[in-house]
């Protein structure tokens, strides 16, 4: 995920202006990707899916990503004219098979790069987290996945992004999860926290 792109997807989540972002955030679109053989079985056992644990876990979009699927999908009785008024809540599924062979789905929902501007990436897939504040991240999986990233070897705190793991390589399958620190502003009080990106090139 670009630079530009997570500010952009910052300044949405804190409820701040974006004119250093242009006028497009990217559509949402409603697929499902399958990693599969080495970068699968990579990718599932940093998610904590291999070996003896847990076989899918749900990954709940934050509220950008969660107001550009209600732009795709228009599933309200009432229309909702902005993120405000209710935009319903929504979940990635990742799950993981070991046989016959490795492989790992996510879905069903992402941000297109490529319908972006500035800076698009077509052929490029994300969704983030909610907002996680310091020392109030909680117990989901999000939480899980931020509390052991900071045990992987490359955190590093104060850059941009603090974190960045990537499973395969473009131009063949690619996942990656990066993880920034940023301030939020949307109870009105200034807050530090974490938002974990995970961006795919499925190949």
């Amino acid at each position: 995920m670009t630079w530009l792109f997570r500010f952009c997807m910052v300044s949405v989540m804190a409820a701040v202006s974006m004119p250093a972002c242009g006028a497009r955030f990217p559509n949402a679109v409603e697929r499902s990707f399958t990693l599969s053989g080495a970068t699968a079985a990579a990718a599932a056992a940093f998610f904590g899916l291999a070996g003896n644990g847990p076989s899918s876990l749900a990954l709940r979009l934050g509220p950008g990503e969660a107001w550009a699927v209600y732009l795709l999908k228009q599933d309200t009785p009432e229309p909702l004219y902005n993120d405000n008024n209710g935009s319903p809540p929504r979940d990635n599924i990742v799950a993981f098979t070991g046989a016959p062979a490795p492989a790992l789905t996510i879905g069903p929902f992402w941000l297109d790069q490529g319908t972006q501007l500035p800076a698009a990436r077509p052929g490029y897939f994300t969704f983030g987290s909610p907002f996680m504040p310091e020392g109030g991240e909680g117990t989901g999986p999000w939480a899980e996945l931020l509390r052991h990233t900071r045990q992987e070897e490359g955190w590093t705190p104060g850059a941009w992004p603090e974190f960045q793991r990537c499973f395969g390589k473009a131009p063949g399958a690619e996942l990656c999860v990066e993880v920034y620190r940023f301030k939020e502003f949307m109870t009105g009080v200034e807050r530090n926290g974490h938002s974990i990106a995970l961006t795919l090139h499925p190949g």
